[in-house]
């Protein structure tokens, strides 16, 4: 099986590239200049829940994204970064941009499937001679002093810093449906078609067994979750508990241990190396902590949540529950 590499990503994403910029976004790609990738980003993110996203965003601009002001000028003063995203799509360069700046450009075309790690599981083959971006220039804003620091990073043996309980097998469907842009193959039979007519056939059967599986998983049994009080509750999707209002979702294994705490002067929050162990959102005029930072989010308000700090500790810890 062919390896996919982090030059396959790439090219497939400055192939979207040329898709989306004559689509539904198009105003934001003509010209492609920093501003106005900066507000396709503001765009792309007010309604992003995507807990891989926002880890590209973190990482890529070392802030988290809220939908406030403080946000929307802390982006505005990050528009030279955009430099980058506009050079990675129109100039394909020796050198690569860095890994999260692939990544975001990524996610302003909105390509699919992404991150890297889901691109290269689902197996995408791409052909020998992909489409090339325009070799055209561009519009560059005058703000220009800053110095990528990130323009240096390889791209080898890409580690990407997302979950592994991601499940590839909707990415799988997404890549087959929407991975069209890519070129047009030329349909070459040869000795080796039996051999890809055997592995196509050992792929669907494989995939009707994923299907039958997600519909055991989803009507025969509790296959979703509700946030109750202090923790999630498996229910059946078409049931929510009765009284409660909060959302229901999908079942995912990893967030039946995420609990609210009750933080007080006996809590153990950090690690011996001062590393966070307690997360906590801001609710009003108090804070709600959490024994994790389960998908990134408040189960009831949405708000992200993050590492608690002493100063958070001290000022919004509660009195410890008496034995």
């Amino acid at each position: 099986m062919q390896k996919i590499t982090f030059k396959d990503y790439e090219k497939a994403i400055r192939s979207k590239y040329l898709i989306e910029k004559d689509g539904e976004y198009a105003k934001h790609f003509n010209p492609t200049a920093q501003a106005n990738l900066r507000d396709l980003c503001w765009e792309r993110f007010k309604e992003n829940e995507n807990k891989d996203d926002s880890s590209t965003f973190f990482s890529f601009f070392t802030f988290s994204f809220e939908l406030d002001g403080v946000t929307k000028k802390k982006l505005r003063d990050e528009t030279d970064r955009f430099r980058t995203i506009a050079s990675f799509y129109l100039k394909e360069e020796k050198k690569t941009a860095s890994r999260y700046a692939v990544e975001l450009a990524a996610i302003l075309v909105d390509f699919q499937p992404r991150p890297f790690k889901k691109f290269r599981e689902a197996g995408i083959i791409l052909p020998e001679k992909p489409i090339d971006a325009p070799k055209v220039p561009f519009a560059f804003d005058n703000n220009t002093d800053n110095e990528q620091e990130h323009e240096n990073e390889g791209n080898e043996d890409y580690k990407e810093n997302y979950d592994e309980n991601q499940n590839i097998f909707d990415d799988a469907l997404i890549a087959n449906n929407q991975l069209g842009f890519i070129g047009n193959f030329k349909n070459k039979f040869s000795k080796k078609f039996s051999k890809k007519l055997k592995k196509t056939i050992i792929a669907m059967i494989v995939i009707f067994c994923m299907i039958g599986t997600a519909v055991c998983l989803f009507f025969f049994k509790k296959g979703c979750m509700q946030w109750s009080d202090n923790h999630y509750e498996l229910v059946y999707c078409d049931k929510p508990m009765e009284g409660n209002l909060n959302e229901v979702i999908l079942r995912d294994d990893n967030l039946l241990n995420f609990k609210k705490l009750i933080v007080c002067d006996t809590t153990t929050c950090f690690k011996p190396d001062g590393e966070a162990i307690v997360w906590y959102a801001k609710t009003g005029d108090k804070a709600d902590f959490f024994n994790s930072n389960g998908n990134g989010r408040h189960p009831e308000t949405k708000r992200s949540l993050r590492p608690i700090t002493e100063y958070i500790k001290g000022k919004y810890k509660g009195d410890c529950p008496t034995k």
